[in-house]
């Protein structure tokens, strides 16, 4: 992943809620569903405990068609020093119901490899899933997914933060990618600091500073936030009049300094 004028990070304050958030008017933040039987929600590099050392893991949108059911990810190496035209196979494992989107959230790892000084190689993978006899693909259309990539059902929380200004104002910084496929209407966080009680939405800009993947439109905002208390917040963008969440897999975000 790569980024130009902007870095982009997660720091190590970002938590992740261990239940899904009610909203004051009693909605969940609901995901738009999708027709497709199997879709990557999004692939992230995970650095190991040992020195230089990495690995990808991602969270893929099943619907149960079936208890029996085989989730395998086909993956091959664009870089190190793999041969780029040898693909391996990675299987899935259940971890849990979204229940925002009714979908079962599926995770993928790929073996543990030596970074060379913080760079993980490059992989593009796509998705089959094996069920009654069937065989559904998530190809991304034909380009397979790319490294640190997400699929389009829906927006992407590529990364938060928190700074605070010299007149001892917080801020919370979002970045949010969609795919350039997807035209939305609007892209906004939803957040509260007061567990739901209340909460506000803010509209976030399209960037042309920040790059997530050639695949993707990068957006952002800063969020003026009161000091001391932590904030819980997702992300959606709205297509025809209809609302897309990144709520986190069903969990939303979670940010305190």
């Amino acid at each position: 992943m790569k980024f130009s004028k902007k870095v982009l990070s997660f720091i190590t304050s970002v938590l992740v809620l261990t239940s899904a958030a009610t909203f004051a008017n009693g909605v969940s933040a609901k995901a738009a569903t999708t027709d497709k039987p199997v879709e990557l929600y999004y692939t992230k590099v995970v650095h190991d405990d040992a020195p230089a050392v990495a690995h990808y893991a991602g969270y893929i949108a099943v619907k149960n068609l079936s208890y029996d059911k085989k989730v395998i990810v086909h993956y091959n190496y664009t870089s190190l020093s793999q041969a780029s035209n040898i693909w391996y196979t990675a299987d899935a494992s259940y971890v849990k119901n979204n229940t925002s989107d009714g979908n079962e959230v599926w995770k993928f790892e790929t073996p543990s490899v030596y970074t060379n000084y913080g760079g993980l190689g490059d992989i593009q993978y796509y998705i089959e899933y094996d069920v009654n006899g069937q065989a559904f693909y998530d190809n991304n259309d034909g380009k397979n997914y790319k490294s640190s990539d997400f699929g389009a059902s829906r927006p992407y929380v590529t990364s938060i933060s928190g700074y605070a200004r010299n007149d001892g104002s917080e801020y919370l910084s979002c970045y949010v990618a969609t795919k350039k496929s997807v035209n939305p209407e609007a892209v906004r966080i939803r957040y509260t600091q007061d567990d739901w009680a209340t909460y506000k939405e803010v509209d976030l800009t399209k960037s042309t500073n920040v790059y997530f993947n050639a695949d993707s439109d990068s957006w952002i905002i800063d969020i003026p936030i009161l000091s001391g208390k932590p904030v819980k917040f997702a992300a959606y963008y709205v297509v025809n009049g209809v609302q897309h969440w990144d709520n986190n897999l069903g969990d939303n975000y979670y940010f305190s300094f």
